[in-house]
């Protein structure tokens, strides 16, 4: 798939909030009257930022860009109020936390907005007193001056993590020291491009929602080309990125020998990864409890890959391939892959991490191993809140395969 598709494309497909409150339009809502957040609001924090001043504390660090009006977007830094709820820097701790924490530590981060231009981030100066501070591997503390009125104005996407309320943001001051590896600095003076950048930076070991980070704000590529990324749209774009160098590689192993099904929950999400003896070909089948009549959703790609964008399940589609990829790259092994993802009914956005890690969880649970795919698909029958006839209904490549004669007598699904 081109990179610039990833980039430059918002997602066409968001799930449905059927709300009868805001109507899911996010600027009637308030944080206070949203029934999907209310009953996770009692006994949370409640931050309110009188209008006009200032606010000091710790950035993760985050600086979100908004994709609405490219290239002209709304971005700012997104700083704590509440420093004892910040969240440590590894998403893998996060899946261990009550929803109600992980709630209460995003309700706590206050947004500065300013409007900025993505192909020209370092013409404006506030830009450029963050680029330090986002670029740092721990949190740094800065000082935000805003003007006017807090809003609290909740969005309800599905790809999105939450945040508190926003202020119109007119000047930063960071006060920490940031922490800037080695590495990052070494591209940025060499002008890399940026996708072998992401690469490069991490197969030298940095974290990919670090690499992400650095990718979105545009550190990244020559200096004359460097722009900003919005959040969302980086993310998919390094998912992709990183997952192309891994596919080469694993189409060259040997196939994987047997059925093995990996599962795991979390935050009100599960997944099951089904691992097959084929060539590498993937599919996400992703079911939401909340709306059963529409979903699954279902993306696939086969042994050459897919050049568009999967529009149907978006950037976990990236998320989720990811995470497959480095546990086949792990076994040096190559297979086919079928996830079967469901969302229930009590979830909230979070954000695309969590595709990413709950599936890698999976990966590291003992398998189940089976003799058939028909015997594979009974037991995930028993596992899924989704009748498995509306998976297969929507899949391509379980349709394929169930199609396929056997070799030998014996059903080792091999192209």
């Amino acid at each position: 798939m081109d990179v610039e598709a990833v980039v430059t494309r918002v997602e066409a497909k968001l799930e449905r909030s059927d709300c009868e409150v805001c109507g899911n339009v996010a600027r009637f809502c308030k944080l206070t009257r949203c029934p999907f957040y209310r009953p996770l609001l009692k006994g949370l924090v409640s931050v309110t930022p009188a209008p006009g001043g200032s606010i000091f504390g710790p950035t993760p660090p985050a600086l979100l860009v908004g994709e609405k009006g490219y290239p002209r977007v709304v971005t700012g830094p997104a700083v704590s109020a509440a420093p004892e709820l910040l969240l440590g820097p590894d998403p893998k701790e996060w899946l261990k936390k009550p929803m109600e924490e992980l709630l209460a530590s995003r309700l706590s981060l206050i947004l500065g907005r300013r409007r900025v231009d993505v192909r020209r981030p370092l013409s404006d100066r506030t830009v450029q007193e963050l680029l330090e501070a986002e670029l740092s591997e721990r949190p740094v503390d800065i000082e935000m001056t805003y003007e006017g009125s807090v809003v609290h104005r909740p969005g309800f996407f599905a790809r999105s993590m939450p945040h508190g309320p926003s202020v119109r943001l007119r000047s930063t001051r960071v006060v920490g020291n940031p922490r800037i590896p080695r590495h990052v600095e070494e591209v940025m003076e060499e002008g890399m491009r940026a996708e072998e950048a992401v690469v490069m930076l991490s197969e030298r070991g940095l974290d990919s929602y670090y690499v992400t980070r650095v990718f979105s704000i545009g550190a990244l590529g020559s200096p004359a080309r460097r722009r900003m990324v919005p959040t969302e749209w980086s993310i998919t774009a390094v998912d992709d990125i990183l997952a192309r160098p891994l596919i080469r590689r694993i189409k060259r192993y040997p196939l994987l020998n047997e059925i093995r099904l990996h599962s795991y929950s979390a935050l009100r999400n599960a997944a099951h990864v089904l691992l097959l003896p084929t060539a590498w070909m993937f599919e996400l089948l992703e079911g939401w409890l909340r709306f059963p009549e529409d979903s699954p959703y279902a993306d696939h790609e086969f042994h050459f890959g897919r050049r568009d964008y999967a529009e149907n399940t978006g950037g976990a589609y990236y998320a989720v391939r990811l995470a497959v990829l480095r546990h086949l790259e792990s076994e040096r092994r190559q297979a086919g892959a079928i996830v079967f993802f469901e969302v229930g009914r009590e979830w909230i956005p979070l954000g695309v991490w969590r595709f990413r890690e709950i599936t890698s969880m999976a990966l590291i649970q003992r398998p189940k191993r089976f003799q058939s795919l028909q015997e594979a698909l009974e037991h995930i029958n028993t596992r899924t809140s989704v009748p498995l006839q509306k998976y297969i209904a929507e899949s391509s490549l379980i349709k394929l395969l169930l199609s396929q004669r056997t070799v030998n007598g014996n059903e080792t699904l091999i192209f």
